[in-house]
C-alpha cells in the first residue's frame, strides 16, 4: 500500500511538472488516489465505482453549467439588468442546492455498499485530491503563490 501511494505521488508530481495534465490523466490519478485511500475489497469496488462515476458525471455537468453562467456574468456584468441579476442569483443558489442533493444521493447509495467511515474517507480523499491538484498546478506560471494584494500575503 505505501509503495503504491509513493508511486502515485511520484507519478503525479512528474506529470504536473512535465506538462499540464489532460482531463483523462487527472481522472486516472483521482481514481488511483481514491482507490488507495478507500482500500476497497473487490466486491465493494464492483458496486462502488458505478455509483461514484454517476455521481462524478452529475457533479461535472453541474460545475460546467455553473462555470458557464459565471463566465457569462463576468462578460456582461456592466450591462446586466436587475431582473437578470435576480435570475442569476436564483440559478447560482439552485446550483448549490443541486450539489448538496447529488452528494446526499451519493452518501445514501454508498451506505448500502461501504461503511460510513469509508464514505467519510472518500469525502476527505476528494478534498485532499483537489487541494493537491490545485497546489501542484497553481504553483506553475506564477499562480498559487502568496498574493501581494491580500492583507495577510496569501496566508
Amino acid at each position: 500500500m505505501k509503495t503504491t501511494f509513493l508511486i502515485l505521488a511520484l507519478a503525479f508530481s512528474t506529470l504536473v511538472v512535465a506538462q499540464r495534465p489532460s482531463k483523462e490523466q487527472i481522472k486516472s490519478l483521482k481514481i488511483a488516489f481514491i482507490t488507495e485511500r478507500l482500500d476497497l475489497s473487490t466486491k465493494e469496488a464492483q458496486v462502488f465505482w458505478p455509483i461514484y462515476n454517476d455521481y462524478d458525471k452529475s457533479m461535472q455537468k453541474l460545475r460546467r453549467q455553473e462555470r458557464k453562467l459565471l463566465t457569462d456574468l463576468k462578460e456582461n456584468f456592466k450591462t446586466i439588468s436587475e431582473k437578470e441579476g435576480d435570475t442569476a442569483l436564483s440559478t447560482l443558489s439552485k446550483f448549490g442546492q443541486d450539489k448538496l442533493d447529488i452528494r446526499e444521493s451519493l452518501v445514501t447509495q454508498l451506505k448500502n455498499v461501504i461503511s460510513s467511515k469509508k464514505i467519510l474517507t472518500l469525502l476527505k480523499a476528494e478534498e485532499d485530491f483537489k487541494h493537491n491538484l490545485i497546489r501542484k498546478l497553481g504553483g506553475r506560471k506564477g499562480r498559487g503563490g502568496p498574493r501581494s494584494n491580500s492583507p495577510n500575503g496569501g496566508k
